[in-house]
């Protein structure tokens, strides 16, 4: 019987101590050794002895997953089973919200064998793994702003008000950006926000490039020269209406393997929460996830 550690937030944006409750044992029913982990301040915590991580959150919780798995990110095979605010990942590799589909797809997977499941190669921001997407501008601005006792009651309309209150104060800081394209050409300009994703989704539903996947081996750049107010506006309806952003001049897009700024940039957004720490660097990390799906 393979088993699994079920990794999970407590206090993610729609978080239920029923719907654990009815994963686990639909876990169980599929054949699984079930030991629950949930998360702490200090990130997540594993068992030490799991065949397959199970992570029962958003992709923040998914991220400390990763973080926490360290080296063993690269051998440990992951599932995600959806829950928290956003879940760009588990909305692009097709995860079921049910816990008896989502229990019934895993177990299928797993007994289909490593041939069958994602591969996806991890990039990091620093020494933070990245598992869906990085910003840097007037957009991680207004996710440092987000109310956690919010985000906890509406979830991802959290962000809609942090924006609305961030266009009081709009920041305007222009980055030198430089780093190599997938092709290995060196690139070199300045823009006054970035998006990097690696997630084929960005935002919920919504693709920001069409060049992004989880199984890429690489990362899309989509940078805006000038973040205006009104430059905001029309990139977010671009995205939302599906619009070719590059070619409309809304947005710059390149495919990179390694992007660098020239200084330290801050705040920054990853996978959809505020992270304080600097960014210099975002590079490949070596290690390829395994998404039993």
């Amino acid at each position: 019987m393979p088993a699994l550690d079920l990794v999970y937030n407590p206090v993610s944006g729609s978080f239920s101590d029923d719907h654990l409750e009815a994963l686990r044992d639909a876990l169980i029913e599929a054949g699984f050794r079930v030991t629950p982990m949930p998360t702490t301040a200090a990130g997540a915590r594993l068992s030490g002895q799991a065949d397959l991580v199970c992570v029962h959150g958003g992709d923040g919780t998914l991220r400390d997953t990763v973080q926490a798995l360290g080296e063993r990110a690269g051998s440990m095979p992951i599932c995600v089973a959806p829950s928290g605010t956003i879940n760009l990942v588990a909305r692009e590799l097709g995860y079921p919200r049910s816990p008896q589909r989502f229990a019934e797809a895993v177990r299928a997977a797993w007994d289909r064998g490593p041939e069958s499941w994602v591969q996806s190669p991890l990039y990091r921001l620093g020494d933070m793994p990245i598992v869906s997407c990085v910003s840097i501008g007037p957009d991680s601005h207004a996710v440092a702003r987000v109310d956690s006792r919010l985000k906890q009651r509406i979830g991802r309309y959290a962000y809609v008000v942090a924006l609305a209150q961030q266009m009081r104060e709009w920041p305007r800081d222009t980055m030198t950006i430089r780093g190599e394209l997938a092709d290995g050409e060196r690139f070199e300009y300045e823009a006054e926000a970035a998006i990097v994703s690696h997630a084929a989704l960005y935002a919920g539903p919504f693709q920001v490039s069409p060049g992004a996947r989880l199984g890429a081996d690489s990362v899309e750049l989509i940078t805006v020269k000038r973040a205006t107010r009104l430059g905001t506006i029309a990139l977010s309806l671009g995205v939302l209406l599906r619009l070719p952003l590059a070619r409309m001049g809304i947005a710059d897009i390149r495919t990179c393997r390694r992007i660098e700024f020239d200084r330290c940039v801050t705040p920054v957004q990853v996978d959809g929460d505020h992270m304080p720490e600097c960014a210099f660097a975002i590079a490949p990390s070596g290690l390829t996830l395994s998404y039993v799906v």
